[in-house]
């Protein structure tokens, strides 16, 4: 999907199909980057073409963080872990995995975690100096996904999907064994049959 259409963006949510937009690729990446877009969120520049927001590589949807064994969360932007950082939902120790190379790190090892850190520094010395309020509160941003809740979404979505499956599966057999039976049908009125 090319990002040239950078006015008519559509931002569309995964649980309440809810559809956001027209407005341009900055505003969906500032969204993204505030944690308001999930890897389940589609995105489009038509409303009839939809991809989900972490394979639009512009959106630079990441990383993954590791929860715990065999669960990760995500992807999401490296603006996003610096604000479940900010919110005590992660540290600094919290194990991540970025999609594009495979490689694995802890958030205190990333460059933007690290040119992040300096960046406070500068803000909190720069505040002590300063007028008061010079730094971002964290409650200051709007909507947080929590990780937690978050994590059971997709536990539920997966349930959902293997329940889908289930039913996909049986009924597939039913039809299967329906074909069968027309078949021999067919061969019992056109004198031949199966030995």
């Amino acid at each position: 999907m090319p990002v040239e259409h950078s006015e008519n963006w559509y931002l569309k949510k995964h649980g309440t199909l809810e559809v956001f937009g027209p407005v341009s690729f900055e505003k969906i990446r500032e969204w993204a980057d505030s944690s308001q877009i999930n890897a389940q969120d589609a995105l489009s520049t038509d409303q009839v073409i939809w991809t989900k927001a972490p394979m639009v590589p512009e959106m630079e949807m990441d990383w993954l963080i590791v929860v715990g064994d065999d669960i990760v969360y995500g992807p999401t932007t490296a603006e996003s872990l610096l604000e479940f950082e900010r919110l005590g939902e992660i540290n600094a120790r919290t194990a991540l995995i970025n999609c594009r190379t495979g490689q694995s790190s802890i958030l205190a090892g990333t460059p933007f975690y690290q040119s992040s850190f300096a960046a406070v520094s500068r803000q909190a010395e720069a505040a002590v100096a300063g007028p008061a309020g010079a730094l971002r509160q964290p409650g200051q941003s709007g909507f947080r996904v929590s990780l937690q809740q978050r994590i059971r979404e997709l536990e539920n979505a997966l349930l959902e999907e293997r329940r889908k499956l289930g039913i996909a599966e049986e009924t597939s057999a039913r039809l299967e064994g329906r074909v069968r039976e027309l078949e021999d049908r067919i061969r019992d009125y056109s004198g031949f049959r199966r030995g």
